[in-house]
């Protein structure tokens, strides 16, 4: 859903309605451990060519003061790319070239462009509308962490698998920061990204349960709205 409050525009997401594991085949894959290289980008690279291969649960988290603050919880097909997400207010969930976004509650801000009688009901969106925003851009959930980890300098190890380094930024602007983990089997767990020498976050991303088995399912055609004009305004923005 569309928010645009002091000239930032950002989704919010709710757990109603996320999408399930398997019944009775919800176990994620067993992990094989592996050696990593000594050298720590390239330990990171093993990392980074793993994100996409298998199915997982998902947290993304991006710290800020409330109502920006958000933490989305989900689970990502990643044979099909299909995913739910959601938090506290929002859930979006897609299935291949659609996508639908329920609002659980009225978004807080000076400029809402949300009908309050479209509450609890899925608004059919598209690929293009999800992929042309911020955070749901093409190759969500995987590029993000692929990108931070892969363009990261001066990468050091602080831990058997758990590393941190550099992002470079602009002319001009201060470098940022990064930390990544990986688990035995030398799969990503959790990266963050933040600016300058701040401790602060500009997001977090942890994935889980590697290969557990995922099936995201259209919702039911009977809770289904089509609002063009929510389209319109959707589209770039989340």
């Amino acid at each position: 859903m569309r928010l645009v409050i002091g000239g930032l525009i950002i989704l919010a997401l709710s757990t109603a309605g996320c999408a399930q594991a398997q019944a009775g085949v919800d176990q994620p894959d067993v992990a094989v451990s592996v050696s990593l290289p000594a050298d720590p980008e390239a330990a990171l690279a093993v990392g980074a060519g793993k994100l996409g291969a298998q199915s997982a649960r998902i947290v993304i988290s991006l710290p800020g003061v409330a109502p920006l603050a958000t933490r989305l919880t989900g689970m990502i097909n990643a044979a099909t790319g299909d995913y739910e997400v959601a938090s506290d207010a929002y859930v979006v969930r897609r299935v291949g070239d659609d996508v639908w976004v329920k609002v659980l509650r009225m978004p807080i801000g000076k400029a809402v462009l949300f009908d309050a009688a479209d509450l609890n009901k899925w608004i059919r969106q598209t690929a293009f509308n999800i992929e042309t925003t911020t955070l749901f851009r093409t190759g969500f959930p995987w590029k993000l962490p692929r990108t931070t980890v892969t363009q990261g300098t001066k990468v050091t190890r602080v831990g058997e698998r758990s590393f941190r380094g550099t992002l470079l930024r602009k002319p001009k602007s201060e470098d940022g920061h990064f930390a990544a983990e990986l688990d035995a089997a030398g799969r990503l767990t959790r990266v963050s990204s933040g600016f300058g020498k701040s401790a602060d976050n500009l997001f977090v991303l942890e994935f889980s349960d590697y290969g557990v088995p995922v099936a995201i399912e259209p919702p039911p055609a009977s809770e289904v709205i089509e609002r063009q004009t929510f389209n319109t305004v959707v589209a770039g923005i989340l």
